[in-house]
């Protein structure tokens, strides 16, 4: 793993160090989980976990929440992983949310009514998101399991029928990607994964250099992931061979990659967005922050917005990677940035959701009147405050 150098500059990042020591260094639990779930679009809702533990629906317009947020449903004695990493999933009007203590909690997002628990494992933390294709729901956990459930809804519930199971050589830390009938998935054992996804066959796996806790991304022919050993790689999506790799990072991708005509955004923990050819790897320019980049960056027009551990969120041009605009929001952004339209929407550490709308220019002005503040929850605060002065 270069585990002695990745944990220093890691955890500069609150949050990401107990992660990477419990698997690296051999400690047994992370004291008390923090997750970083991403912001899911859905309709005139944005969809998400608070790193408090609080599931929640906002309304995209004004940041105001659907229904007083939930904690997330876990036992007494395992209220220290009441947490989500993962990007929730919806469908037929229902949230599914993988929590850290290895449970899927089934939301309907008008009412925020429990609609069903599945338990995954006892025993084993989730960390990847839930991927709902044709009715049916893929989840990876630490027990290396990769499960696949038929979703039964009827009579305004949920049932999880299992389906079939594949076991994997190591935990797994990522969400699965679906192409054509192939499902992609990747574990902390080196390997990337193809198995048939209405069956979990095995059509091929193909081993990195290190853990890999990065979600893939397919886009014509080519399965695109970064590992542990600070190397990114094409592989073709029929074969597994290795079309070509990048080896310019002098850390970790954690994030999930994103991909706009030719070119791919890739971020690193090195703090640093490499844009590369797809077709060839060359490096096209980098973007330096000044912490970790730990989520996925977005695509805004002729755009990319990127978040970094220093708390500044950053506008660049997608053709140069110069910065056109950034906005310092004075916390670490560990979340994935997600943009639907010219708006952006993410997490912060300070228990924040924020939303931002990026001029034609790259300039970002805050959507909302002020920030939604999950922590604000547990005092019966009114989570966005009338005195709130803008970042951005």
């Amino acid at each position: 793993f270069q585990a002695e150098d990745g944990i220093r500059d890691v955890e500069r990042s609150r949050g990401l160090g107990d992660v990477y020591k419990r698997q690296i260094l051999g400690c047994s639990r992370i004291n008390s989980a923090q997750g970083w779930s991403g912001v899911l679009v859905d309709g005139n809702h944005l969809v998400l976990a608070s790193m408090d533990g609080h599931i929640m629906v906002l309304d995209k317009d004004t940041g105001k929440h659907m229904w007083k947020p939930d904690l997330m449903r876990v036992h007494e004695e395992d209220e220290d992983k009441r947490a989500a990493y993962g990007l929730p999933a919806v469908s037929n009007g229902i949230v599914f949310v993988g929590v850290y203590d290895g449970k899927i909690q089934a939301i309907e997002v008008d009412t925020g009514r429990i609609v069903e628990t599945e338990v995954v494992s006892d025993d084993f933390e989730i960390i990847g998101g839930p991927l709902i294709h044709e009715n049916n729901l893929y989840i990876g956990s630490g027990d290396g399991i990769l499960r696949s459930y038929d979703l039964d809804f009827s009579n305004q519930q949920v049932t999880f029928n299992d389906d079939w199971s594949y076991e994997l050589g190591g935990e797994i830390w990522s969400t699965p990607v679906i192409h054509d009938d192939t499902l992609i998935i990747t574990s902390l054992d080196h390997y990337v994964y193809a198995l048939n996804k209405d069956t979990g066959e095995l059509v091929w796996k193909v081993k990195t250099g290190g853990a890999i806790a990065a979600t893939p991304v397919v886009q014509e022919g080519t399965v695109f992931v970064g590992s542990f050993d600070g190397v990114f790689y094409a592989f073709d999506l029929n074969t597994g061979d290795e079309e070509w790799v990048f080896e310019k990072a002098s850390n970790w991708y954690w994030g999930g990659s994103v991909i706009r005509d030719k070119t791919i955004y890739i971020p690193s923990l090195d703090g640093k967005l490499y844009a590369l050819d797809i077709r060839s790897g060359k490096k096209k320019w980098e973007l330096e922050t000044n912490g970790p980049i730990v989520g996925s960056p977005a695509i805004v027009s002729d755009m990319i917005a990127v978040g970094s551990t220093d708390g500044e969120i950053r506008i660049a041009e997608t053709n140069s990677g110069e910065v056109l605009a950034s906005c310092d929001v004075g916390e670490s952004i560990e979340s994935p940035i997600t943009a639907d339209g010219f708006e952006i929407y993410f997490s912060v550490r300070d228990h924040s959701v924020r939303a931002l709308t990026v001029k034609a220019n790259g300039n970002p002005d805050e959507k909302w009147d002020a920030p939604y503040f999950s922590d604000l929850l547990k005092d019966d605060k009114n989570p966005q405050p009338s005195d709130w002065s803008p970042d951005c």
